[in-house]
């Protein structure tokens, strides 16, 4: 199969147009087929980030990928969404694939790329990063992560919750990503191991109702956001300290 288009993978970033980079910026304008995975019951958070670069003149490619754990189910998904993607390719057609965040950070398009390679192993490919909502957070905060030799940990708390339990206790800072549906256990493994207060809590980072809570007692379990996130400097120094002023 003769392969004349190339595939660029768009890191959108959390929340704000503007914190797309310039590269994608140039590639959102200079292609004529955009893919965005497909939100449930309307437009995903990419395609309402880069709305503004959707024109009548440009295809649009909402790709459908489940929010389900059945590996068949999903197989067909991603093979359905290569195939849209194939198409408009092998024609010689650009398509740039948009994601939230960074493509590399917990993103569907590997899922779509492994697909595609399937189809077409030599297909030309282009990755441009993304702010991701970690970084975004650290930046409302207005406080590293990490300084000097201290560790880093980032866990999804919804699928393993031990593995958030061993970063806890051996970084000095960890980010804990997907706390929705388990918000509770989560907090209650916070207040076991005395980091309650070196907790914080940042909510839709990139918007304008991005909200930061540094007492994470006051929140209610049944209003937390998909889009959030803890902050938990575990190590020496409290992040909240010297976040405190920043964010009041």
């Amino acid at each position: 199969m003769s392969v004349k288009g190339r595939l660029y993978a768009i890191g959108a970033g959390p929340g704000h147009v503007e914190w797309l980079t310039l590269h994608a910026d140039r590639i959102l304008k200079q292609v004529e087929v955009i893919a965005v995975p497909q939100g449930q019951g309307g437009k995903g958070r990419a395609e309402q980030i880069i709305a503004s670069y959707i024109t009548p003149a440009k295809v649009l490619l909402q790709l459908h990928f489940p929010m389900i754990t059945s590996t068949e189910l999903l197989t067909k998904a991603w093979d359905e969404a290569a195939l849209q993607v194939a198409s408009f390719l092998t024609q010689g057609q650009d398509v740039a694939f948009v994601t939230e965040g960074d493509p590399s950070l917990f993103s569907t398009f590997y899922y779509l790329l492994q697909a595609l390679r399937v189809m077409i192993p030599d297909v030309a490919l282009e990755i441009i990063p993304g702010i991701s909502s970690i970084f975004g957070a650290s930046a409302i905060l207005a406080t590293p992560l990490v300084m000097g030799a201290e560790s880093l940990a980032v866990v999804p708390a919804s699928s393993n919750l031990a593995a958030v339990a061993q970063a806890l206790q051996h970084f000095d800072t960890v980010v804990i990503l997907k706390i929705a549906r388990v918000f509770e256990q989560v907090l209650a493994m916070l207040d076991q191991k005395g980091l309650v207060e070196r907790t914080v809590y940042v909510e839709n980072v990139g918007y304008s109702h991005a909200q930061v809570v540094m007492d994470v007692h006051q929140l209610d379990p049944h209003t937390v956001p998909y889009m959030s996130l803890f902050i938990v400097r575990s190590g020496r120094q409290d992040a909240r300290e010297s976040t405190r002023e920043s964010v009041l």
